[in-house]
Parts: structure tokens; sequence; C-alpha cells
């Protein structure tokens, strides 16, 4: 009986070895933390929010024309307009979203606006204000939209308090 005893403490001893000697190392203690590249943090997608573009999240399908109207800066007898829809590309984010894309990109795109969504408000009063100010003369060339975006830009950080726009596409810039 004594035997068995001294058996089975070797046993545990040898486990217990074991254990703390290859298994916790390898599988127990927390894993360095994954260090990116200035290059792969420049390359990953930045948070995009679309103003004027339906998101998937909505109920069923609408037939309500894509695009936000603003008024321009003309005479009352001759009003003239345009029709946008446009990308405000936001800062990097902490960590940065490397690998993401596809519908994983669109989901963290959708979460991003839904935590923008109380100053949405502010955005788009930033945005009607400026192209409002705006003749048609001055916003259908490139030039022009050049500068547009740059004051888009100023004028929506402006606002923003926590994030910051740091590029603006027009994915669509109709004038009328």
């Amino acid at each position: 009986m004594l035997k068995d005893k001294k058996v089975l403490a070797g046993g545990a001893v040898l486990f217990v070895a074991a254990f703390w000697f290859y298994i916790k190392p390898n599988y127990m203690d927390p894993k360095p933390p994954v260090v990116h590249t200035a290059e792969e943090i420049a390359a990953a997608p930045r948070p995009t929010v679309m103003l004027g573009k339906a998101t998937g999240g909505g109920h069923g399908a609408s037939n309500a024309p894509e695009g936000i109207v603003f008024n321009l800066k003309a005479p009352s007898s001759a009003p003239r307009y345009v029709k946008a829809i446009i990308a405000l590309e936001f800062e990097a984010q902490t960590p940065p979203w490397i690998g993401v894309s596809g519908d994983a990109l669109a989901a963290k795109n959708a979460e991003f606006a839904h935590h923008l969504d109380p100053e949405m408000h502010k955005i788009l009063d930033a945005v009607a204000a400026v192209i409002g100010s705006k003749t048609a003369d001055e916003v259908t060339t490139s030039e022009g939209r050049e500068h547009l975006k740059a004051e888009l830009m100023e004028a929506i950080n402006h606002h923003l308090h926590e994030h910051k726009v740091e590029q603006i596409y027009f994915e669509t810039f109709i004038t009328q």
C-alpha cells in the first residue's frame, strides 16, 4: 500500500513539473502585443460616414433617390442646387482597423456612424452652411471642389471634438 502512494505522489510531482515548465509558459502566459508597422497603420481603412447615401441598416428597400440636395447661393428668380453624396473619412482609430475589409468593414463603419449620430445635426448644418455660401460657378471647377472640401473639413472639425475628419470625397456632385 505504501508503494502505491509513493508512485501516486511521484506521478503527481511529475505532472505538476510538466505543467509548470511546459504547459504554463506556452499557453497561459500573456502573448506579447502585436506591433504594427507604420506602413500597415497608414494602409489600414479609416472610419467613413456617408452623407446622402442609404446604409444597410434600414427597414426594407426604399424608392427614395440617393443624395442630399443643397441650395447654392443664387438669385431667387433662378435658384441653383447641388445634389451630393459625400464620404467623410475620419482619423484612424486606436487600435487601427488593420486587415478589416468587406462586411466587417461595413459593420465597423455602421457602428462608427451610430456613435456619431448625436453630432450628425452639427455635421449636416456645417455642410449646408458651407455649400449654401457658394455659387454654381465656384463649385463646378475641380479647383473649386477642392477648395470646397477644405472648407467643409474645417467647418465640420470645428463642431466635432472627439473625432476629426481627415479627408472628404464627393461620390456624387451634381449642380443644377
